[in-house]
């Protein structure tokens, strides 16, 4: 029995949904984390982790603004 050969954008689609859904849920889960009855924390510790999740985010988007730059570029 053949295998289907996956094209690059099958590929993408599959580990972008896959990983997003990923990111998704474990961000979810820091959402119990803000629950005061459950834990102690103090302003400093949640915006610690906000940075770093906003961070994250820059930086994924910051590498598909690159990609998609070095696909435009040209010579005049």
């Amino acid at each position: 029995m053949k295998k289907k050969v996956e094209t690059k954008r099958d590929k993408f689609v599959r580990l972008a949904e896959l990983r997003t859904e990923k990111a998704v849920f474990a961000i979810e889960n820091l959402i119990g984390l803000s629950n005061s009855r459950n834990f102690e924390y103090s302003q400093k510790d949640a915006d610690l982790i906000i940075k770093a999740l906003k961070n994250a985010v820059l930086s994924v988007s910051n590498s598909f603004v690159k990609s998609k730059e070095k696909k435009q570029f040209k010579i005049k």
